[in-house]
């Protein structure tokens, strides 16, 4: 390989289609312009002749770049005879020797060496480019990052530290743990993509902008984040995990690079107990098809439907075949499906997956309608660990017997019960709650109107206390928290004021004094609650009162103000009638 020192014209000069560089930061290209102004050009290009005039930049392209800009007419290239092979893996060699690669650009060209031509080892590489041999390793591992970390690292938003843990994981578990690192409160129904264009966005408002700053969560908080949620325990397991040929391309579990004890150079710094698969996607995988594998392995009944007679339909074919079935629970009714080419003699496919409650564990013979099932999922202690109880972790292929017939006898489903059907969401359902709250509400407004009525009954009986005193020990009972008092000046704005200046026979005043004779608690939380009515309605009676409140307040409004009871003691025995006489008891005792 000889090489010949010439000057060449900018425009014979032609860049590389494979370029390695992919990226150009404009500050620093003006630094590169400022200093080729300044001192000319110091290292020469590398180019290779590609025709019999063209010349194609194997190395120098930022060079190139800042000379044209300078509008320099040539520049001094060093002419190689290249083949296409060793043209790539030089340019490759020279960019990774610059002090500015972008660690995904840095990680891109260490991996083309090591699958170009002939394969060069990770020492080989470091031994090439002058870097040491962990470091390089450690570049290699971000080849495996997906597409939203890598945008992320190229838009600064994490660092390269960060990049290095997530590309441990799996697509699914890097996007995913991406978006905890960029928002920790992101919800469920918030994607990946959106949370790294948001956090894009916030980043490049105006600055002074307090949305313009921007921090990921730290590189050991992400580490504990992921060694505490990411993962599924190989020993749940219900595949050979020496079994290379269940899902073919991804080979055998125990020799996989996602299995923490089997790659301890990628996972010796992660504090993970047991052989944990770090890769979601693949251990779905393999948990679909060794639930293919048993489901094939059951036997089908096909039998004719032959249509009635006289009619000009044709016979149809119906199955009893095996089912599919879930540990996770429902108290919903199965669809059928209306479509199909394996129809069950129930309306059913055989792709359905049936939750439990749909079906009821049977014995061989216990009933007519009892055939075999192949488990999907996991038990809900499977998915939630050791949970404290006895209860038996069940796992995706068991072969059961089951029952789904609606109308058996023997084995009831959930669905078929008396009791209200819960909702496919967790068992809220939106209408139910809010007629309940509508009812309770309803019955809130009677039981305040009650209680104003009682409060203003009450009030006719306390009246031998000093106005002072009633006013006093009434305000007494309001909440001094402000946090309690706050939906009570929502009932009554005022309320304080109201109690302080009212007349004591006022509306205002009854109502003022009913609102705060309630519980906040038990009004608002538990007015559901038949015995806490049911001794609010008892106490209501003691005191006299035992009709409805609409009517007892229209008649309360038509009745004549009592009179309050003066200073002199001749008019107040006019006014509330003659004193009563003392008991006898009392009398002989005095005398």
């Amino acid at each position: 390989m000889t090489d010949k020192t010439m000057q060449l014209s900018l425009g014979l000069l032609v860049p590389a289609p494979w370029n390695p560089r992919k990226t150009v930061d404009e500050n620093e290209l003006k630094g590169l312009v400022s200093s080729m102004a300044d001192h000319g050009l110091i290292q020469s290009l590398i180019v290779r002749p590609i025709t019999a005039d063209k010349y194609e930049i194997v190395a120098g392209y930022r060079r190139y770049l800042a000379a044209t800009k300078l509008k320099w007419e040539t520049l001094r290239c060093s002419v190689r005879e290249l083949t296409d092979d060793q043209a790539i893996k030089l340019g490759i060699v020279d960019n990774l020797q610059r002090a500015d690669v972008p660690p995904l650009e840095e990680a891109d060209g260490y991996n083309d060496l090591r699958n170009r031509g002939e394969a060069l080892t990770i020492e080989a590489i470091a031994a090439t480019v002058g870097k040491p041999v962990a470091y390089v390793a450690q570049r290699l591992q971000l080849v495996t990052l997906a597409e939203l970390p890598r945008k992320a690292l190229n838009e600064r938003l994490i660092t390269v530290d960060h990049a290095l843990l997530l590309a441990k994981l799996g697509t699914t578990e890097q996007n995913v743990n991406l978006k905890w690192a960029l928002k920790p409160g992101a919800g469920v129904k918030e994607k990946p993509e959106d949370v790294l264009k948001e956090t894009v966005k916030r980043r490049d408002e105006k600055p002074g902008s307090w949305r313009s700053y921007y921090e990921a969560q730290s590189v050991l908080e992400l580490k504990h984040h992921i060694e505490q949620n990411v993962g599924r325990k190989l020993s749940r397991a219900p595949w050979n995990l020496d079994d290379a040929e269940l899902v073919p391309s991804a080979g055998a579990c125990s020799k996989c690079p996602s299995n923490t004890k089997a790659n301890d150079a990628l996972f010796s710094d992660m504090n993970i107990s047991g052989a944990t698969c770090e890769n979601g996607a693949c251990f779905e995988q393999k948990r679909a098809a060794f639930v293919q594998i048993k489901f094939a392995t059951l036997p089908k009944d096909r039998f004719r439907v032959e249509p009635p007679a006289g009619s000009a339909l044709n016979g149809v074919d119906r199955y009893v075949h095996p089912l599919r079935i879930s540990w996770k629970a429902t108290t919903v009714k199965p669809r059928a499906y209306k479509k199909g080419n394996e129809i069950d003699r129930d309306g059913f496919a055989p792709e359905q997956i049936f939750r439990e409650g749909q079906w009821k564990e049977a014995k061989k013979g216990s009933c007519e309608f009892v055939r075999q099932a192949v488990t999907v999922d996991w038990s809900d202690a499977g998915d939630r660990g050791y949970t404290g109880s006895n209860e038996k972790l069940r796992k995706p292929g068991q072969v059961i017997s089951v029952c789904i017939a609606e109308k058996c006898k023997v084995h009831r489903k959930s669905y078929t019960s008396e009791a209200p059907k819960a909702s496919t969401n967790g068992g809220y359902d939106p209408k139910a709650e809010e007629a309940k709250r509508e009812k309770l509400r309803a019955e809130a407004l009677v039981e305040s109107k009650i209680r104003m009525a009682a409060a203003t009954k009450a009030i006719e009986h306390v009246k031998k206390m000093p106005e002072a005193a009633l006013r006093y020990f009434i305000l007494g009972r309001l909440p001094n928290w402000e946090v309690a008092r706050k939906p009570l000046d929502a009932l009554v704005p005022g309320l304080a004021k109201i109690i302080q200046s009212s007349p004591l026979d006022s509306i205002e005043f009854a109502r003022a004094v009913a609102v705060i004779s309630i519980d906040s608690l038990k009004a608002h939380e538990h007015l559901d609650s038949k015995q806490y009515r049911g001794e609010f309605l008892n106490s209501l009676k003691r005191i006299g009162y035992d009709g409805g409140a609409a009517a007892w307040l229209e008649a309360k409004k038509a009745e004549p103000k009592a009179p309050t009871k003066p200073e002199n003691t001749k008019v107040a025995r006019k006014a509330f009638g003659p004193k009563k006489p003392k008991k006898a008891a009392k009398k002989a005792g005095k005398k």
